[in-house]
């Protein structure tokens, strides 16, 4: 379980920080959100971020030397038709109900079907056919779908998301059948990923791609959390205007977000997760064009933590991040519980505001919930089925 929470970490310093950091240090810093460039903010956002992770790290690796290993419990092969079946329920209602256009613009939020893909989330339900599953699947052919479900989706993290799948399976005892095989297809699959990339960039009604450049700098733009960091400690270092910030971002405000996705109708008044308010916060736009349309930029935890609390907040990143670990440790024998919190891992560093961690929980709670109730009736119409396939027509049935 540490291997699977540290390879996570690395994997968030090596892409969005590493990787970004090099790549301006020989082209130069190029903004993809705004035109402001602050070095100083860009520094210090690197070393908060840097800082705060690689000490976590350490802390985990002097922590507990055991590591932990969940085994699978769920017998025969259940979890199969749940899982093409969301994708195919997924894609169908993603297409019908007006595709990306209708997501960012809030068209199919409070639809059936979008209340229905709360219990059929494709992610969770790839964690569980891998290795929560006991009988073993094609794992390639698992990982083709998921990608082409995310790409068709106008997500541009396809290939990307695979390494999720791929340390987060460090925690399972199944893990040892797949990893070859997972390496694989990342080895080949992350040369389609630039492709991959514009395909679903084009998906989202943007035609105007030009040059190699552009497209570079596109990507490197999308996985660095440099600029989304730095554009928020210019705020707080030139005392500019934070209240918005402080209001969407108020802890009982989001308790109140929280508790509204929990039940039917709207208890408190409506108001979208605080992360869609970071284009309002920092880069101009306003509240009504940001609450009717999906804005996707957000926080990591350092940085909100850092306009919370200053540089405590590289203490409080380490201990969020040692505390889930003892969480974890606390359900290790319960690999449904393991598969709910390791999901939302990378959530609770990269794309922080507690309403999108939530509701990654809860999407995930929803999912196993019912993955658990499935079970049961797929065991029953299983037996039914083989009753009647080895059936002898010539004896009467009693």
């Amino acid at each position: 379980m540490k291997k699977a929470i540290i390879a996570i970490i690395l994997y968030v310093l090596i892409l969005h920080v590493l990787i970004p950091c090099v790549y301006y240090l020989f082209v130069g810093f190029i903004p993809v959100y705004t035109d402001l460039i602050d070095y100083p903010a860009l520094y210090k956002a690197t070393f908060l971020i840097t800082t705060s992770l690689v000490l976590s790290i350490l802390i985990l690796k002097i922590n507990n030397k055991k590591e932990y290993i969940t085994r699978p419990i769920v017998e025969g092969k259940p979890i199969s038709f749940l899982y093409y079946f969301s994708i195919l329920f997924k894609l169908v209602t993603f297409y019908l109900s007006g595709g990306f256009e209708a997501l960012i613009s809030g068209g199919s939020s409070g639809s059936l079907s979008n209340y229905i893909s709360l219990f059929l989330n494709p992610f969770t339900l790839l964690l569980i056919l891998l290795f929560v599953q006991k009988e073993r699947v094609s794992a390639i052919r698992a990982i083709v779908f998921y990608v082409i479900y995310v790409t068709l989706s106008g997500s541009r993290s396809g290939i990307i998301s695979i390494f999720f799948i791929f340390f987060i399976g460090m925690a399972f005892e199944g893990y040892k059948y797949y990893r070859d095989k997972i390496k694989t297809f990342l080895k080949y699959g992350l040369l389609l990923a630039p492709a991959l990339f514009i395909y679903a960039t084009v998906t989202r009604g943007v035609a105007d791609i030009v040059g190699f450049d552009f497209i570079i700098n596109q990507i490197v733009g999308r996985m660095s959390t440099l600029e989304t960091s730095m554009l928020p400690l210019y705020y707080d270092s030139n005392n500019l205007d934070l209240d918005l910030f402080y209001l969407k971002y108020d802890f009982w405000h989001q308790l109140k977000l929280c508790i509204d996705t929990l039940l039917p109708g709207q208890i408190f008044e409506f108001d979208v997760m605080p992360n869609n308010y970071y284009r309002a916060m920092f880069m101009g736009y306003s509240e009504s064009f940001v609450i009717e349309n999906y804005m996707s930029v957000n926080f990591t935890l350092p940085i909100y933590l850092y306009l919370k609390y200053g540089y405590f907040a590289i203490l409080f990143t380490i201990l969020y991040v040692v505390g889930f670990y003892k969480v974890l440790l606390w359900y290790r024998r319960r690999p449904f519980v393991v598969i709910i919190l390791l999901s939302a891992f990378y959530n609770l560093i990269y794309f922080f505001d507690w309403v999108m961690v939530f509701m990654t929980l809860y999407s995930s709670l929803l999912t196993v919930l019912f993955v658990k109730m499935f079970i049961p009736f797929y065991k029953i119409i299983n037996q039914i089925l083989i009753k009647f396939r080895y059936l002898d027509p010539s004896k009467s049935l009693n």
